[in-house]
């Protein structure tokens, strides 16, 4: 979550907690909201305004809860006696990552699952500069549908990798 979705999220818990403050006193016979309501009717405040604001934070917040539960849900399904076995790609992702570790000359991954059946992967890679990028890319692709048919006992048919870039001796340093 961005400093900007939890300044929005602060913005609205404060009005929604004034708003349900004004409602409750109302129900105990404060007459608060009423008044409140006809200040604003009366052109000291624009009211239209201050609903469509209120309208826009709320609808924010919505979008923003709507797209923190978007998990990538598709997973590698095995049939054993027992039951299915599923393996979900953010865990393919980690696999995949901890494969390339070990191999020297990479700055930088990205991991993508493209296709669950048969499983396909997209790599794209920064590289430290001076290293044979036929070689290692090559090695890429080896380590890694090695490590997962060990480790899942599924191999990637497909192994897309991209070199986004060389990293420059700066970026080296960092």
């Amino acid at each position: 979550m961005t400093t900007l979705d939890r300044l929005i999220l602060l913005v609205v818990a404060i009005v929604l907690l004034v708003i349900s403050a004004f409602v409750a006193m109302t129900l105990f016979g404060s007459s608060a909201l009423i008044d409140w309501l006809l200040i604003v009717q009366s052109g000291k405040f624009d009211g239209i305004l201050l609903i469509v604001i209120l309208l826009l934070l709320v609808g924010y917040l919505a979008l923003m809860l709507a797209n923190e539960r978007k998990v990538d849900e598709r997973a590698v399904v095995q049939q054993t006696p027992l039951g299915d076995v599923r393996i979900t790609v953010p865990t393919i992702s980690e696999l995949v990552n901890k494969a390339v570790q070990g191999i020297e000359g990479i700055k930088e991954l990205s991991i993508t699952v493209t296709e669950i059946e048969p499983l396909s992967l997209r790599l794209e890679l920064q590289l430290l500069p001076d290293r044979p990028i036929p070689q290692l890319t090559e090695m890429v692709q080896a380590s890694v549908s090695d490590y997962l048919q060990q480790t899942i006992g599924v191999g990637a048919s497909v192994i897309n990798v991209v070199v986004k870039g060389v990293a420059s001796q700066q970026q080296i340093r960092m």
